[in-house]
This record gives structure tokens, C-alpha cells and sequence, in this order.
């Protein structure tokens, strides 16, 4: 008889995402997930694998929630200017802690080693399936008359996947809500 898990593997692997993204790759100890996972160390490896397993599947939680949201905003959101200011705007209000604790898969890029090329490609597949969800929000736009046909969809969401990297990478250093603004009015007058 199989003996049934003593935690909740899902509430277990939202744990390990917070403990990566405040710690990183390499400060996380498989101690520090065990303890505060709550779970033994055979438990851990008989559901997540090996540390760079669980960091994986931490990096593809949160990747598909925060994609999973960007697409709920835009379905929701019938002007895209209006998702974009609030994704803008989101990132301007948080406070000096969220700034520095910065995105998990932005952080994972800066911080991996240059020669890690499953890393580098789960990133560039992320990259991707973001500038999809935003080139969809960007035809739809033009099929609504929101913004000019002649503006170039996938140009624009690469415009917008680098500005909001920037914004973030700009925000982890230098908390400042106004310097975020500006930005912010520009990249929104691309789209008049």
C-alpha cells in the first residue's frame, strides 16, 4: 500500500518559489527548502526531484501564474493602453522591498552563469510566450482601432517586454516612483 504525502506538494512549491526569489539559485540551501517547505528530505526528492528540479519547477510556477495573469488583465482590459498603464503602474506604487526583491525570472537572467543553456532557454521561452500574450493584446487593439495599423505588433511587444525589464531592473536599483512615471508616459505615447 502506498503511503500518501503527508503535505501539499502545490502549497510546497509555492513555498520553494518565494525561497528562490528571495535568495537565489545559489544561496538556497536544500536545508533552507526543506525547513521551510516543511518536508523531509526524501519526501522533497520523491516529489521535486534534485534542487535544480525543484528550481525549475519553482521558475514554471511562476512563470505560468504571472503569464496566466497577464493574459486574465488583457481579456479583461478592453484597451490596452489601460492594461499597459496598469502593469506601470503596479510597478511604480510597489514599495522600496518588492522594487529590490525585483522579478524571479529577471533575477534568474541576471544572476546565471552565461554557459547555463537550459536556463537560457527556458528564459528566451518565457520572453516569448510574454511578447505572445502582448502581440495578441496588440492585434487586438488594432482590429478594435485603439492603435494604428501600421504599428507593428511584434515590434511593439518586444518595445514593451524590454521597457518593463528596464523598469525593473532600473527599480531594483534606484526606488524612485517618479523616475518609474516617466518611463512609463513614454512608453504609453508609443502607442498614439
Amino acid at each position: 500500500m502506498t503511503r500518501t504525502k503527508e503535505f501539499d506538494p502545490d502549497k510546497a512549491l509555492k513555498i520553494a518559489v518565494n525561497v528562490f526569489w528571495r535568495l537565489g539559485y545559489e544561496h538556497t540551501s536544500l536545508e533552507t527548502l526543506m525547513r521551510e517547505m516543511g518536508i523531509s528530505k526524501q519526501s522533497l526528492y520523491d516529489t521535486f526531484g534534485d534542487k535544480r528540479s525543484i528550481y525549475f519547477r519553482a521558475m514554471s510556477r511562476y512563470r505560468d501564474d504571472t503569464n496566466a495573469s497577464l493574459r486574465k488583465l488583457f481579456a479583461r482590459e478592453r484597451s490596452v493602453r489601460k492594461g499597459f498603464a496598469k502593469i506601470f503602474g503596479a510597478m511604480i506604487h510597489e514599495n522600496k522591498a518588492h522594487h529590490e526583491r525585483g522579478c524571479l525570472l529577471m533575477n534568474t537572467n541576471l544572476s546565471r552563469a552565461v554557459d547555463d543553456v537550459e536556463i537560457k532557454e527556458f528564459l528566451r521561452d518565457n520572453q516569448k510566450q510574454v511578447e505572445a500574450i502582448f502581440v495578441a493584446a496588440f492585434v487586438d487593439a488594432q482590429a478594435r482601432g485603439e492603435i494604428a495599423k501600421e504599428k507593428d505588433p511584434v515590434a511593439m511587444a518586444k518595445f514593451f517586454v524590454a521597457t518593463i525589464q528596464g523598469m525593473r531592473a532600473l527599480a531594483r536599483l534606484n526606488h524612485d516612483g517618479r523616475e518609474l512615471e516617466s518611463i512609463s508616459t513614454v512608453a504609453l505615447r508609443s502607442l498614439d
